[in-house]
């Protein structure tokens, strides 16, 4: 999602969708709107994903204190990006985040007490291999305790190596074998690999090269295609007998 617009989020969640990634780092989603879509999302009992803005803690800890179930953090190239963001996303003793806030534990039905002595096992916290460098390092980075698995970010791993997202999908040897290393590597970590589908088709194909966490479109393209379609329809000549 890169609208900041909590209606919408409730929309897509009384879909059924698993789950819906509110972006904080590609869309102009500020803190506030992204508490109410997060509402908006457990309201219709849908599970909130934010992908923070940047790997600090205080876009990691302020996300975490607006009740996500879940949170993706961008551009993790080694170990090292990926122990900093379990120090700002787990409890002590895995991590140093802090306790406080009031939204969190409400978005789990709980109290506050109870949420920080589970929040580190329930709230998923996924990082994101990008670049040529972060798949050359995937195993060390899964190797990370609190990490429970990597997610592709598809174009900006093609643009790491000089190549056009999409048209490196299952046309180019060498991009295709970064995309195969990926859940390769996860499965041997007994962990997962997710990747961002552009429509429902590739999401098929992603499925089939070992990804267990999907990503397929977003609200943007939903909204594009809807309307180029039905515009194209109605204004598309009348078939004459």
């Amino acid at each position: 999602m890169n609208l900041g617009e909590p209606l919408v989020a409730g929309l897509l969640a009384s879909h059924g969708w698993d789950w819906l990634l509110i972006d904080m780092e590609h869309g102009p989603i500020p803190l506030a709107d992204a508490a109410a879509m997060v509402t908006a999302v457990r309201a219709q009992d849908g599970v909130p994903i934010v992908r923070v803005a940047w790997n600090e803690s205080s876009q990691i800890q302020r996300v975490l204190d607006l009740g996500a179930w879940g949170i993706m953090v961008p551009v993790v190239n080694t170990a090292d990006d990926a122990r900093r963001v379990v120090r700002d996303a787990r409890f002590p003793p895995l991590g140093e985040r802090s306790r406080g806030g009031v939204r969190g534990n409400l978005t789990f039905n709980t109290d506050p007490a109870t949420y920080s002595l589970h929040a580190n096992d329930e709230i998923l916290v996924l990082v994101q291999v990008e670049t040529e460098q972060s798949v050359a390092n995937v195993a060390e980075i899964l190797a990370v305790d609190g990490i429970d698995g990597v997610f592709v970010g598809p174009n900006d791993l093609a643009f790491s190596g000089g190549k056009q997202w999409p048209d490196v999908w299952e046309k180019d040897a060498d991009y295709m074998r970064l995309i195969d290393a990926v859940p390769r590597a996860a499965e041997a970590a007994g962990k997962f690999a997710g990747i961002l589908a552009r429509e429902a088709q590739q999401a098929l194909q992603m499925i089939a090269h070992g990804y267990r966490f999907v990503g397929v479109g977003g609200d943007v393209t939903f909204l594009s295609n809807g309307s180029k379609q039905w515009l194209q329809m109605v204004r598309a000549p009348q078939k004459t007998g």
